[in-house]
């Protein structure tokens, strides 16, 4: 008699990658409409790049930024280009929806150095540096802020927030439950913004010291 071989399948094998396959299929959605997102929202700033500068303005309180036109033309261009490099809104909403499960335990370390590279590696149009070149949030607790860029105050989340921005001052501790603190204290400006603010933007920023 000839012996017979009969393929097994376990439901719970069967379970698990279907499971799997459904999660990795939602995640790449997810992250296809977070860049769809994305997308809309630069293409909606570079449109409304030539009234930037009144816009600016009129969060700051500051008239600087339409007295000096085109260089703020120029500053918020690179703002918008560093945002199209850096992915932040994508990253952010993709980290928002996508399951927790799936995140590796990691521990931010360190302290912050104020170099301002999380700050779309210097290209924010509302960064701004003291003498002592030290990066400062000009809108800082402001409502605007609060509203859109409240993000911004919970840098760095996770290991690829400091590698994306190459973060001199953080590391991730894989294997290490995160205790959930702000890690950055951003600061206000302290002094009303320096009329020559704009312009140094458009030559390289002095590197701040790392502590």
């Amino acid at each position: 008699m000839r012996g017979s071989s009969a393929l097994t399948i376990e439901p719970g094998g069967v379970r698990q990658r279907a499971a799997a396959g459904i999660r990795t299929a939602t995640e790449v959605s997810i992250l296809a409409l977070a860049r769809l997102i994305e997308f809309v929202v630069l293409f909606g700033s570079a449109l409304l790049l030539p009234v930037w500068p009144v816009i600016a303005a009129a969060i700051l309180r500051e008239g600087v930024y339409v007295r000096r036109y085109r260089a703020t033309l120029v500053r918020m261009t690179r703002h918008i280009l560093a945002v199209w490099h850096a992915r932040p809104i994508s990253r952010m909403i993709a980290r928002r929806v996508a399951p927790a499960e799936r995140a590796v335990p990691e521990r931010i370390v360190g302290s912050c150095t104020h170099c301002g590279r999380c700050c779309l590696d210097r290209a924010c149009v509302f960064l701004d540096f003291d003498d002592q070149a030290r990066s400062h949030c000009r809108i800082y607790g402001k409502r605007v802020w609060k509203l859109l860029f409240a993000n911004c105050g919970q840098y760095p989340l996770d290991a690829q927030e400091i590698a994306v921005y190459r973060c001199p001052g953080f590391t991730a501790v894989r294997g290490m439950q995160s205790d959930r603190r702000h890690f950055i204290p951003i600061l206000p400006a302290t002094q009303p913004a320096a009329l020559d603010t704009i312009s140094a933007g458009l030559s390289e920023t002095p590197e701040s010291p790392i502590a």
